[in-house]
């Protein structure tokens, strides 16, 4: 009762209230308590980034979850949760909770660290994937928006391709409008092919590499 600001016994002996009201009152009560705790704590966790923008409300799910997917376009969402929620395993995130000492450059084009920015966005071996997806992405930002979706800045794009709500509630009446729903698909479509490419040329980068002797496997 004292976490929750309900009052205190005495204060229930002597003005009790009926069943449900006193139900709907510790309802709201704790339903407020998590919903700032939640929005209070999710700056500061750095897996939660693109979480930021949306309001925490108890009972409902994310806009870009509420759509209703078909079955390919619901596979897809996979990879978009897992970026959305910090769970994606990139070579940075690898070398920040591994003992080992993990390189964090691309492993697909050996250029820079790889980050959400530089897999979504930059690393030149998926550029080929990245190029034809981002013209239809393009095109749908212009008629919702009627802005050009290259003059943003990169984190911005990046932001918007995996949380895309917060930018366009701001253009649309509601998250569950057509055309919400073509831009959500072409971002699932863009950020699945990057994976599944992604995924593909690891495998095939393993396979190409010098197999490891003993002597290397002790010295390593």
């Amino acid at each position: 009762m004292w976490k929750y600001e309900l009052g205190t016994v005495a204060d229930l002996a002597d003005n009790t209230p009926k069943k449900g009201k006193w139900k709907t009152r510790v309802l709201k009560a704790v339903n407020s308590y998590w919903s700032d705790q939640i929005d209070s704590l999710t700056p500061l966790y750095s897996t939660l980034f693109f979480l930021r923008q949306d309001k925490y409300v108890p009972g409902k799910i994310l806009p870009l979850l509420s759509l209703e997917y078909t079955a390919r376009e619901s596979e897809r969402l996979k990879t978009k949760v897992r970026l959305l929620t910090g769970t994606y395993m990139f070579q940075t995130k690898r070398k920040n909770f591994n003992q080992y000492d993990i390189n964090p450059t691309c492993q697909m084009c050996g250029e820079e660290n790889e980050t959400a920015e530089y897999f979504v966005l930059k690393c030149s071996a998926l550029h080929s994937v990245r190029q034809s997806i981002m013209v239809d992405i393009e095109r749908q930002w212009g008629a919702i928006t009627e802005t050009s979706f290259n003059t943003l800045p990169v984190d911005e794009q990046l932001y918007i391709l995996i949380n895309s709500w917060p930018t366009l509630k701001t253009f649309l009446k509601t998250h569950l409008s057509t055309e919400f729903h073509e831009f959500e698909k072409h971002c699932g479509r863009l950020l699945y092919g990057l994976d599944r490419t992604r995924q593909l040329l690891l495998v095939t980068n393993a396979s190409q590499r010098p197999p490891r002797t003993k002597h290397t496997q002790k010295t390593n």
